[in-house]
């Protein structure tokens, strides 16, 4: 018997909590010389990112991360992005960005 795509059986998971934006939109804007210096910023980092990149002694994932969340910080384009790429990470990943880990036992219970 040939078992067809949409006919195989999947096994049954829990529903997944739906998880809030790592970066809340509607938040007013901050001002404009913070906005200025976390873009200044979220660039230099992520040219120190490159630089990790290219010269292996310094690491450039921390810079990358850094700069990320300044651009983030700094603009309502690169906060959507971020928020976009976010949903894309598996559940357990969003979990842990967001400080908390999935608990084995259900709430209420010693």
């Amino acid at each position: 018997m040939i078992v067809q795509p949409d006919q195989a059986t999947h096994t049954a998971s829990a529903p997944e909590e739906e998880l809030p934006d790592l970066f809340p939109e509607g938040r007013p804007p901050p001002p404009l010389w913070k906005r200025v210096l976390l873009g200044v910023g979220g660039v230099i980092c992520l040219a120190l990112g490159f630089v990790g990149w290219i010269i292996p002694i310094v690491t450039g994932i921390p810079f990358y991360i850094a700069g990320a969340a300044m651009l983030a910080a700094a603009s309502p384009r690169g906060r959507a992005f971020l928020n976009r790429m976010d949903r894309k990470l598996p559940h357990r990943i969003r979990l842990i960005l967001r400080g908390r880990r999935k608990s084995s036992k259900p709430e209420g219970t010693a």
